[in-house]
This record gives structure tokens, sequence and C-alpha cells, in this order.
């Protein structure tokens, strides 16, 4: 044995350690006959050029053509399931919720390290989510109480329209701004002017955060990515700015939420946070701020950004279509009249309406991937099994374009809502806000949200692309969620 390394020459020897390299990476990556069926993995990178080459969304698409609904694929360190088709959805995330409801140790969920709701699983996840549902219920979160914040957002809304005067201007920062300030009335029990250079600065960063975000998808799956020089995945930046969001804007709040705390005056949410704080023992590791800032930031997230992209969307259709608008205008002008503006309680009497919000849920598909849920034990699901810690990615792509269930699906359809009656039908089809457990916090919001905005506008406006521009195409782009490209528009007076 000694004789043989003694006569092996250094090349040799190079060539035998990649042989044996590439040997123990191949066997690693070999996917066991129990998994779901997938593509065959390549020594160090797996699957991945089974979904870089392409449009990710497309690429899934075109690997359940070839492999069926669950799909198994090794991406960097992990074997990643993804499960597609309502029936397969429905049974794996909520008669196996015990075992699917976990996060995994994703880089974008271990930047908040098991805090908050969204990213966090086990006991904690429990004690956020229940107590934010909570919370937010007495502020009234989702309901009609909570409608007139909502209605004077509107006001402001179609105001700064107004101000444009029938120029062009940009969507997506109006939107967001408007919708943040839903968020912010309950979390800080306060609006901000659209002007406001701390409000303008928070809208800044939150944008920032999400396109960061989009950059990093890589990380969750090849770590070793982080160290880069240069920080090409935005990695090191999307921590300056998480911390930017926390420490210098709701930092700033919750300070001056503790030194004017009152506990029988309770404003908000972070007060009522803070209240709870107190209720519990010191060592409690449930209730701190690093938590409660968490939290905010999930509200954020859940109240904000996908909302905000249903309802670009929205203005896409109705662009591209105007005889919705009109029909929609004309169902409100029937039922509601001239003198007021639709509140939910016309909700049911305004069929059409509610089918367009119900069908821009479905084709705006903006979380098409959900987010990812860990597999906390081995999972024998549809004849395979899922292995214990593989990253579970519920497809609701699927779901939105199953032509079984929505024949001509990538058509913008409101009526397939409606029943030989007119009246509303088939929306719990629908999986845009995901299912089981980790159904959207933000879900009840978002409804109102979107159904108020898309009522109130066009009984006043006429939504149209720049002057001498054709309407934006329909067609999106995957980022932390999947967002049309419309930018700009006009909004056009009916007086």
């Amino acid at each position: 044995m000694i004789v043989f390394w003694i006569d092996m020459s250094l090349f040799d020897i190079l060539l035998f350690l990649i042989f044996v390299l590439s040997s123990v990476l191949w066997l690693r990556s070999r996917r066991p006959a129990s998994y779901p069926p997938g593509p065959t993995p390549l020594p160090i990178i797996g699957n991945l050029h089974n979904v870089a080459k392409k449009d990710f969304m497309q690429a899934i698409r075109d690997l359940r053509q070839n492999y069926g609904d669950i799909i198994s694929l090794s991406l960097g360190s992990y074997w990643v399931v993804f499960v597609n088709g309502s029936e397969n959805l429905r049974e794996l995330f909520v008669k196996h919720a015990n075992e699917t409801s976990d996060r995994p140790p994703l880089f974008i969920f271990k930047l908040v390290k098991n805090k908050g709701v969204i990213a966090s699983s086990g006991p904690n996840w429990k004690h956020q989510r229940t107590f934010a549902l909570s919370k937010l219920r007495d502020f009234g979160f989702g309901k009609r109480s909570f409608e007139s914040s909502i209605l004077e957002e509107i006001e402001n809304f179609l105001n700064l329209f107004e101000s444009f005067k029938g120029k062009s201007f940009d969507l997506p920062g109006i939107i967001r701004t408007s919708l943040s300030n839903n968020v912010m009335s309950i979390t800080v029990g306060r609006r901000f002017q659209y002007d406001d250079p701390k409000f303008r600065y928070f809208v800044n960063l939150l944008d920032e955060v999400n396109n960061t975000a989009a950059l990093s998808g890589a990380l969750n799956f090849i770590p070793i990515l982080e160290k880069l020089p240069g920080d090409p995945f935005g990695a090191k930046r999307i921590l300056e700015v998480a911390n930017e969001f926390f420490d210098n804007f709701f930092g700033e709040e919750l300070k001056e939420h503790r030194e004017t705390l009152d506990e029988n005056n309770i404003r908000d949410f972070i007060d009522a946070y803070l209240v709870q704080m107190k209720t519990v023992e010191p060592s409690n590791e449930y209730y701190t701020d690093e938590q409660l800032l968490s939290v905010i930031a999930d509200l954020f997230g859940a109240g904000t950004e996908t909302s905000a992209t249903t309802i670009e969307w929205a203005f896409v259709y109705l662009m591209n279509d105007m005889d919705i608008q009109i029909k929609m205008r004309q169902e409100i002008d029937d039922i509601v009249g001239t003198g007021r503006l639709p509140t939910m309680s016309d909700k049911h009497n305004l069929p059409y309406c509610e089918a367009v919000v119900i069908e821009t849920f479905r084709l705006g598909n903006v979380v098409p991937f959900s987010l990812p849920h860990n597999a906390s034990e081995d999972i024998y699901f549809k004849g395979y099994i899922i292995p214990k810690n593989a990253v579970i990615m519920p497809c609701l792509d699927s779901v939105a374009h199953d032509e079984n269930l929505f024949p001509d699906s990538h058509s913008f359809k409101p009526d397939r809502f409606l029943d030989e009656n007119g009246k509303i039908c088939g929306q719990d089809k629908i999986l845009s806000f995901s299912l089981g457990r980790r159904v959207c916090l933000g879900e009840s919001l978002a409804r109102m949200e979107v159904f108020h905005t898309l009522q109130l506008c066009p009984k006043v406006r006429n939504f149209l692309p720049p002057e001498g521009e054709s309407p934006p195409p329909v067609k999106g782009q995957l980022g932390v969620t999947y967002s049309p490209e419309v930018s700009k528009l006009r909004a056009i007076s009916l007086t």
C-alpha cells in the first residue's frame, strides 16, 4: 500500500481524489426508488440545471407534464418535493398538517431566527399566530368595523389619481403606499400623509426588502453562495436592509410606544403586544421585542405586497378589456346609485364585481408556490416517501390553471364564477391564500382591500394605458410575488 502511494504522481492522486469525490456526490444525489419521480440529478449540481435554464414557473409546469403531479428534485443540499393538483394539495397540507406545518431552515427563514409568524415553526409559531390573530380581530382586521379606515385610504387614493389630471403615473408605488397605510393604522395606530418623509422612507425600505429578497432565491438551496465576494446574490444587503427596517423605523416606534404606554388605553397592535410582554415571565422567549418586530414585518408582508400585486394585475386586465370596466360600473350604478360609494354590505348585491375580484385572485396567481414547508418526518404519500427534512413546495399555480376546474384558464373571464342565476359560485376552488394551518395571515384584509379598490375605482374613473401606448401585456415575472410588467397608467375622470 505504501509503495502504491509512493509510485503515484501528484496528478494521479488528484485524479483519484476527484473520482472519489465525484462518486460520493453522485451517490448522495441519486434519487432513492421510494422518492417521487423527477429528472436524473447530476453530481454536485443535482437538478439545478433543470430549473435554471428557463422561467422557474414554466420549468415546474414542464416537469409536471413529464413526471406527474408529485415531483422530487435535488436542489443544493435539499430534496425538494413539488406538489401539484387541488386534491393532492388538500390531502397533504390538511390531512398531514402535523407533518407539513413547519418551515425549512432556508436562508430567507434563518434571517429572522424562528421569530414572528411567517418564518417560525413549532411552539413559537403557534404562540405568535394565535396572539396576532386574536389582537388583529380586536382591532377590526378584515372586519366591517375596519372598513372606515380602508375607505378613508381609498378616498386619498382617488384624490391622488385626480391630482395627475389625466396624465400617466406610477401605479405600483401609489398602490403600495396606500395599502401600507392600512397596516400602519393597526400596528402603530395612525396613518401617514403620502408625502411624509418618514413614511416615504419606510415605503422605499419595504420595496428594497422585497427586491433584495427576490435576488436571494439561490441562497436558500446553496448556502455557500452567501460567502462569494461582491455579494452577487444580495446576502449581505438583505441583512443590512432588514436591520434598517427593524431598527431605524419600527425600533423608533417601539421605543415611543413603550414610553407612552397606557395599559388602560390600548391604541394599536404594538401596545397590545407590549402589555402581553408584561404579563408573562421575563424568561418567556415567545414575547420579546425581536418577536414583536418580526410579527410587524409579517403583517406588512401579508397585508401589503400580495394585495398590491393583485390590484396591479386587476388594472392590467381592466385596461385590456374596457367592457369589464363598463359592466362593473353599470352594476354599481344600478345597485348602489350615484350618491355614495359601495361598501362591504353591498358585496352580495354586486356579483359581477365580486366575480372580477375572484377571477383576479385566480389568474393573478401572485404566490404561485406559496411558501416552502418542511417535512418534519417521513411522509408516505401517493405511493411515495417524502423524506424527513425535505422541502415541500405547494404548487398553487397548478390549481389556478387547472383546465378541469377553469376551462380556458389563461383567459380573464369573471363570468366563470357566476351561475345561471347570476349568483357567485365556485370560489372555493381557488387556493390563492394557500391552505391548511399555514393559510395566509392577511387573507381577510387582502380580500377587503382588493374588493374596495376594484369597486370604487371603476365607478369614478376609466383606466387607460399612457397616451399613445397599447394596453400592457398580460405577462408576469416571478420575484417575491408573480407580478405584472405594468408600471404606468392614466385615470380619466367620468365627470
